[in-house]
């Protein structure tokens, strides 16, 4: 837990912490019009979309939570602790694929950092924050339940 908070913390901090490069526009657009609103519901999108490849059907990214939550408080302790260590399986290759392109930015000398290769590395690890977010959130809703049916969750978040 401690990791993926200061993975998330750094990866803020490179995301807002350079200043953005000005890009001339093509005629008749406006800032306002190349950025569309919906750039991050496609960050999202995408980071959820390279995970949901990557795991069986029981680490579900296309249910809302509530749904999830709904499905977790019909289910038995045997199954939701399952799910759960699916989702922990999950989470934790995905924590070490960000912090393999963490350690990778770090690498990028400083005079590159607002280079192609660093900023294709930014967005790589925003979209896996993302991911690790989605998932993180979903691990969430089983050990809520598990805890709720009085199970014990200690393996799980240790």
């Amino acid at each position: 837990m401690k990791m993926t908070l200061t993975v998330l913390l750094i990866t803020s901090v490179l995301m807002f912490g350079c200043s953005k490069k000005d890009t001339p526009q093509p005629t008749g657009e406006t800032p306002a019009e190349t950025d569309a609103p919906s750039t991050l519901d496609t960050v999202k999108e995408a980071a959820v979309e390279a995970i949901k490849e990557s795991f069986t059907m029981d680490v579900d990214l296309e249910k809302t939570v509530a749904d999830l939550k709904a499905e977790a408080a019909q289910m038995d302790i045997e199954n939701l602790k399952e799910v759960a260590a699916k989702y922990k399986e999950a989470l934790a290759a995905k924590e070490t694929e960000l912090k393999a392109l963490v350690d990778k930015l770090s690498a990028v000398p400083l005079t590159e950092k607002l280079g192609k290769e660093a900023q294709g590395l930014t967005a790589e690890i925003k979209t896996l924050t993302d991911g690790v977010a989605a998932l993180q959130e979903r691990f969430q809703v089983y050990v809520d339940a598990l805890t709720a049916k009085g199970a014990d969750v200690k393996a799980l978040l240790g």
